[in-house]
């Protein structure tokens, strides 16, 4: 299996830093200047779990063909137009689609480009950053991939990729139901975007705040009554997992939106939070919560601008 990464910064290079290293057969669709990086100094990752520096097969969009089985993408949000133009000179007509985005609007724009069939879904756990020299460092231990299809051609396309992954130093699992993974990653993600943001703090800040918990808890309640307008309700399961993660004392963990915001780079907030308001929306959900995370985040774009 052929695998083309589009981009190899913090969640590309990483995943494709180690399937690489398990000895997959792994390529990088990069920009000129990081082309050349790679050429001269190799990928380079520091980790928990052991750092390391390989020589990579390194390709631009000029110089792309479609000779891969699978393009597994990960840009931001805002990005995806400009990584769909990126990738299509890769993707061959029997090329699939790996997207690791956050929420499900990039899943109708990639249908609507490349066709359900070919379109898989995957959900990537992981906190990792590429500094100014080009060095991806993961900051916490959680490295997880979680990859389904939608129909059964795509699910066993899936399933040979998870095969692949299962010698890489990192987890990785076949999703039975990819959409109701993307649904707790993305309400969990809405809920800790929004609330850090709004309240430019960590979750042990929230939680020492008189009303913290319950306005996270109650943030989260909107997402998932969200969720289950749209047809996907989050298990039990998920959601003591995931509040476990949002109302831990003393826990300094913020969401990567927060560090952006701080950082003055653009932000995923109408992907993440405006597309959840949607859908609230359009069910005559009240969210009043997820309202206000999501026009502070506005009003910090336009100061931006």
């Amino acid at each position: 299996m052929k695998i083309l990464f589009l981009g190899a910064g913090g969640v590309g290079g990483y995943f494709g830093g180690r399937l690489m290293e398990s000895g997959a057969d792994v390529s990088f669709l990069v920009r000129p200047g990081r082309h050349a990086q790679l050429v001269n100094e190799g990928l380079r990752i520091e980790s928990p779990h052991g750092n390391f520096t390989l020589k990579v097969n390194s390709v631009t969009r000029e110089t792309v063909t479609p000779i891969y089985d699978i393009v597994v993408m990960a840009p931001k949000a805002y990005d995806l137009d400009d990584a769909i133009v990126s990738i299509r000179p890769a993707a061959g007509p029997k090329t699939f689609i790996l997207p690791l985005l956050n929420g499900l609007a990039h899943m109708d724009t990639l249908d609507d480009q490349f066709g359900r069939d070919r379109v898989l879904a995957g959900v990537a756990h992981i906190a990792a950053v590429m500094n100014t020299e080009g060095t991806i460092k993961q900051l916490t231990e959680l490295h997880m991939l979680t990859v389904g299809g939608r129909d059964t051609e795509t699910q066993a396309v899936a399933d040979r990729f998870i095969k692949l992954c299962s010698a890489a130093k990192f987890n990785s699992r076949l999703a039975p139901s990819i959409e109701n993974v993307l649904w707790e990653k993305w309400t969990f993600l809405a809920t800790l975007a929004g609330i850090t943001t709004l309240m430019r703090g960590s979750v042990g800040q929230i939680m020492n705040a008189t009303h913290g918990d319950q306005l996270v808890r109650t943030l989260y309640s909107e997402c998932l009554a969200v969720a289950a307008a749209c047809g996907v309700p989050v298990g039990a399961p998920a959601q003591s997992l995931a509040l476990d993660t949002l109302t831990k004392r003393n826990s300094t963990f913020t969401a990567s939106m927060l560090r952006d915001l701080e950082s003055g780079y653009r932000t995923e907030h109408d992907h993440i939070l405006g597309e959840m308001l949607k859908r609230a929306a359009n069910h005559g959900l009240a969210t009043p919560i997820l309202a206000a995370t999501y026009a502070n985040m506005q009003i910090r774009a336009q100061l931006a601008t």
